[in-house]
């Protein structure tokens, strides 16, 4: 193992110190975990949540009002949802979430999945996935980068709430979001706004607006990040490669 002496040491723990500081907080909520999977599956099983198994169950769910249907509208689209239903709880979710990002972006939510059949889910699906419990539902990634920044920063504030579980996953690409019914209900009560008779979306170009809405950054984080971000943070980034090969890990979808 290559050893260092005080002072290269001393760098380096700076430059990983600039370079953290650097990216946004909420980040690393993104990436999932198999804890959040336990989670996610946990809380179904504690609210007593059937996971169905096959089209009839579905059909079933929703006519004992289990499962409610997810119905378009101008904010919130749906692209080959073949089953268009979720809990309660998750529908006035992503009704709320449509309005918000509405909102922020002039655009519609898009919503690509919601309650699907284990015998339905994809090969790469998790055994854990709240899918099948009508808990969960997957977000096409915005094309637009403002927008995407906004519904990030949301999801992850959401999530750092106790709210929901979010994930991007790549295969295909998507947010796939768990929402845990309780909690909502109990965020929506103490947040959410009085409702309100709708009105038209502003015109505001998102370029103007997203900045509003995302986290302000913190003047001594910028000054850090400005004096290690040069050739001090490329030289703390050879000396980290040196010697340390990378692990890759693989785990199956959240979706």
């Amino acid at each position: 193992m290559k050893q260092f002496n005080p002072s290269t040491l001393a760098l380096m723990l700076a430059g990983v110190a600039a370079i953290a500081l650097a990216r946004p907080a909420l980040a690393s909520g993104l990436h999932g975990s198999h804890a959040s999977m336990l989670h996610q599956h946990a809380v179904a099983v504690g609210l007593d949540y059937r996971f169905v198994r096959t089209p009839a169950q579905v059909k079933a769910l929703v006519a004992d009002s289990a499962l409610e249907r997810i119905t378009p509208t101008e904010h919130l689209w749906l692209s080959n949802v073949s089953y268009p239903f979720a809990r309660p709880a998750v529908r006035d979710f992503i009704e709320w979430l449509a309005d918000e990002y509405a909102d922020a972006t002039g655009s519609p939510l898009v919503v690509t999945s919601l309650t699907r059949p284990t015998s339905r889910q994809p090969k790469n699906a998790s055994p854990l996935s709240v899918h099948p419990a009508g808990m969960a539902v997957d977000l096409r990634i915005p094309a637009s980068g403002a927008a995407l920044d906004w519904l990030e920063h949301e999801l992850l504030s959401l999530e750092q709430a106790g709210v929901i579980d979010v994930t991007r996953e790549h295969h295909p690409p998507h947010l796939h979001v768990a929402v845990f019914p309780e909690q909502y209900a109990r965020y929506a009560a103490q947040h959410a706004p009085a409702v309100a008779p709708e009105t038209q979306i502003k015109s505001t170009p998102i370029a103007r607006r997203v900045p509003d809405v995302l986290p302000a950054r913190d003047s001594t984080e910028d000054a850090w990040a400005a004096f290690f971000g040069g050739s001090a943070g490329l030289l703390v980034l050879g000396l980290l490669a040196v010697g340390t090969p990378r692990r890759r890990t693989a785990g199956p979808s959240a979706s």
